[in-house]
């Protein structure tokens, strides 16, 4: 589940990336740009921290769990509200959902977490052997 975890938070934590540099390529409202821009820099810094405590044999914080996947949530419907225009709408949710599910991923590593979770990256391998 660990590498799950780690995976998913990096893929949640490019998918963030990439919701602040979309609204550079669409001529979207001023207000869906800055709403990418500040909770896409929350989210990635959220997961980004998520996958290195995961990476590092700790579990993910609950803060940075429920700061992603509520960000995730309102990026998914933003784009609903503010600029539904097709590709624009569709790159939008597809990234959204991504974040979400690296969110959700790290909240059931920290529920379901074993003994795997609380093992440093060294560990994990070396018990591998």
């Amino acid at each position: 589940m660990v590498n799950v975890t780690k995976w998913a938070g990096i893929a949640a934590m490019a998918s963030s990336l990439a919701v602040i540099a979309l609204p550079a390529s669409f001529a979207v409202p001023h207000q869906q740009a800055l709403l990418s821009l500040l909770l896409g820099e929350i989210a990635a810094i959220a997961m980004a921290h998520s996958a290195y405590r995961a990476s590092s044999g700790k579990q993910a914080s609950p803060l940075g769990i429920a700061t992603a996947v509520v960000c995730g949530l309102i990026l998914l419907v933003s784009p609903i509200v503010f600029y539904p225009v097709d590709p624009f709408l569709s790159v939008m949710l597809a990234v959204s959902a991504v974040i979400v599910a690296g969110g959700v991923a790290a909240g059931v590593d920290r529920i379901r977490g074993g003994a795997e979770g609380r093992q440093s990256g060294a560990q994990r391998i070396a018990g591998g052997q």
